[in-house]
């Protein structure tokens, strides 16, 4: 019987020294990935931003350095993005090859992305669609 005191009681000595440094190792990788999305959210936005601007200059925004640009902040999402900004982007891609499409809906499309992109990074927010739409090069150059 005593010998079974014994492993009880180191079981609960080895349980009660892990489980701080599984949660510690879980806050840490956490933080990791969340600063992955954060540099995978930020190459994607730089990217829109400087393809809103050749556009609205008339510059040319295709050749091999734009693609390659484009295709690795995509990449970027496809690996850290939530499902919610991964279906914004798609629903927006989607409507914008549509020949005659609206371009106030597009502006609403793209606000989703921000908004869900909003929402991964912080978890929650108060900020809605409206709320973006002056941040939207959309609708402001």
């Amino acid at each position: 019987m005593t010998e079974y005191k014994e492993i009880i009681v180191a079981l609960i000595a080895v349980g009660g020294a892990m489980i701080p440094y599984l949660l510690q190792k879980n806050k840490e990788l956490n933080f990791k990935i969340a600063e992955q999305k954060r540099e995978a959210y930020a190459s994607f936005l730089k990217n829109f931003t400087e393809i809103a601007v050749a556009v609205m200059h008339d510059e040319d925004v295709s050749g091999k350095d734009a693609d390659r640009d484009r295709m690795l902040a995509r990449d970027q999402l496809l690996l850290y993005a939530s499902d919610d900004v991964i279906k914004a982007y798609d629903t927006w891609v989607r409507y914008a090859d549509i020949k005659k499409h609206d371009l106030d809906r597009e502006s609403e499309l793209v606000s989703s992305i921000f908004l869900a992109i909003r929402k991964d990074l912080l978890g929650k927010t108060k900020v809605t669609m409206e709320h973006l739409a002056n941040l939207n090069p959309f609708n402001r150059g």
